[in-house]
């Protein structure tokens, strides 16, 4: 409704050569209208800036990921922005660790600092991840830690107490499928009468029902 209502001369079509001059193509610009419209209703000056801000922060306008982390800069606030990078600096990342993850997954940031925290006291304190091992898997960060992480953890966590696996098992490889091929390798394991608890609570907590941990 606001777009339709901003000037199309003043705001909308001087934003949209803005963006087409860090070379996003025309497909890319209506993905960001039709997912973001809000981004097009800053001042062109919000944008330019926004344009500065993430070359500092060493994304290249020549970078696949320059749209992606234009639109995080845009969508924040700059006090957000720096919350977000240090709820991650408080559990050990370095600057350089954060912007690095930053440049690879520039959603990252629009978490909320509670959802950032919770992932990472997930990640380290119940899965016992190193932070090395985060660090170098930040995609772990952009996924769902009630629909996502979590749940395929404690599946594969007790596939393996129950030797059910026939080797260790990758958690990023195992986050990064999708839920089709994760229930066809993995769960279908749990399919069992036995196991039949298991496999409720990861349908429950995927279809963002309470999660419980079912005991074995």
């Amino acid at each position: 409704m606001f777009l339709l209502a901003s000037s199309l001369a003043r705001k909308i079509e001087p934003n949209i050569s803005l963006l087409r001059e860090c070379g996003i193509s025309e497909q890319r610009i209506a993905q960001l209208v039709v997912r973001f419209p809000g981004c097009l209703l800053h001042a062109e000056k919000c944008i330019k800036e926004a344009i500065e801000y993430v070359e500092e922060l060493g994304v290249s306008r020549d970078c696949k990921m320059f749209p992606r982390a234009l639109l995080a800069v845009v969508t924040l606030s700059r006090s957000r922005f720096d919350a977000n990078f240090a709820t991650l600096m408080s559990f050990g990342w370095s600057q350089p660790d954060s912007l690095a993850a930053f440049r690879k997954h520039p959603s990252i940031l629009n978490f909320s600092k509670k959802n950032l925290s919770d992932k990472m006291t997930f990640l380290m304190k119940e899965a016992g991840f190193e932070l090395t091992y985060i660090i170098g898997h930040p995609v772990l960060l952009t996924y769902s830690l009630e629909k996502r992480l979590r749940p395929r953890y404690e599946v594969m966590n007790f596939l393996d107490q129950n030797k059910l696996l026939d080797k260790g098992y990758n958690l990023v490889s195992v986050v990064k499928l999708s839920e089709e091929k994760f229930r066809n390798k993995f769960l279908f394991l749990l399919s069992k009468e036995k196991f039949i608890a298991q496999y409720d609570s990861y349908v429950a907590a995927v279809q963002g029902k309470h999660y419980v941990v079912a005991e074995n």
